[in-house]
């Protein structure tokens, strides 16, 4: 055997799984830009604020009022974050929710179809949702091997 790595083979995507995967990437990129944005908003204008509010200029000559805008700065700085963290949350639950709704609970009612056929010997048309795209094409397959003239 050789030690040099297999190469894997060059597979060119058909124009119907170009759509699903263009379909999937849209699904889940534009809740990822949405979210994205609205971050990229709240620290721009997080920091304008920032900048408005809180001047260090008189370099400690009188120390109330730069300990005040300390104070300011800080509890700026902590909001800024908690939103960002919320908004970094929200972004991995719609994509849990997108991975969930479009591959992983359609492939597990597939796969309980198949089960189900192979166990009770009858020959269903399995289905799917009109919006489960990626899976359309494999369950016509599927339908296409089982009722299969033998």
């Amino acid at each position: 055997m050789s030690d040099a790595p297999e190469k894997r083979k060059r597979v060119i995507l058909s124009k119907e799984e170009n759509e699903i995967l263009q379909w999937l990437f849209v699904k889940t990129l534009v809740p990822v830009g949405i979210i994205i944005l609205i971050s990229s908003t709240v620290l721009f204008f997080g920091l304008q604020f920032l900048m408005k509010k809180v001047e260090f200029g008189n370099y400690g000559i009188a120390p109330g009022p730069v300990h005040q805008s300390v104070v300011q700065f800080i509890s700026t700085y902590v909001f800024i974050a908690v939103v960002n963290i919320l908004l970094m949350l929200t972004l991995s639950a719609i994509v849990i929710y997108i991975t969930l709704r479009n591959i992983v609970l359609p492939m597990l009612r597939i796969t309980r179809e198949v089960k189900k056929a192979i166990e009770t010997q009858s020959k269903p048309f399995i289905t799917v949702r009109r919006g489960d795209l990626l899976f359309i094409p494999l369950v016509e397959q599927l339908n296409a091997l089982i009722h299969k003239e033998s």
